[in-house]
């Protein structure tokens, strides 16, 4: 029959043994940082998806401001064309809003590029953001103030 004491001995013999504690370490914190490293790489995504969204509204209202009488289905093509490396399917809309003040036949053009953003990881619905798939609305917008070209200039 094991005593009590002897089950003391034991316990105490183990709490200065060291084998396998880095094994146990590392098995301990491995999760966490691949977890981290899942994280930094989604956000870089998210990072990169809002430039190219906010990069397509401006050259779209670049095109604009060359082209004055560019019509907004032009705009919005060139705003889609802009869109680089990104899913076209995940592009919930283009607005261009661009009212003439008849007075000095201006125009201030205000485009708008919102895009559905899908992670990779259910990073954003583990966070309780987006919406019911994880998915969040990102939304490029730029403005510009156009006048009519002149004649002969």
């Amino acid at each position: 029959m094991v005593g009590i004491a002897q089950i003391g001995r034991y316990l105490r013999g183990l709490r200065r043994e060291q084998k396998g504690a880095t094994a146990v370490e590392f098995a301990l914190s491995f999760p966490v940082y691949l977890g981290a490293l899942f994280l930094l790489f989604e956000f870089g995504r998210v990072a990169y998806v809002q430039g190219v969204v906010i990069f397509a509204a401006e050259e779209a209202t670049r095109f604009a401001l060359v082209n004055y009488g560019a019509t907004p289905t032009e705009i919005q093509a060139k705003a889609r064309s802009n869109l680089l490396g990104l899913e076209t399917d995940n592009l919930t809309a283009i607005l261009v809003t661009d009212p003439l003040d008849p007075t000095d036949d201006t125009r201030l053009i205000t485009i708008e590029v919102q895009y559905r953003y899908e992670p990779v990881l259910p990073v954003f619905k583990l966070l309780g953001a987006g919406d019911k798939d994880g998915a969040i609305a990102l939304t490029g917008a730029s403005r510009g103030f156009l006048t009519e070209e002149i004649p002969g200039t």
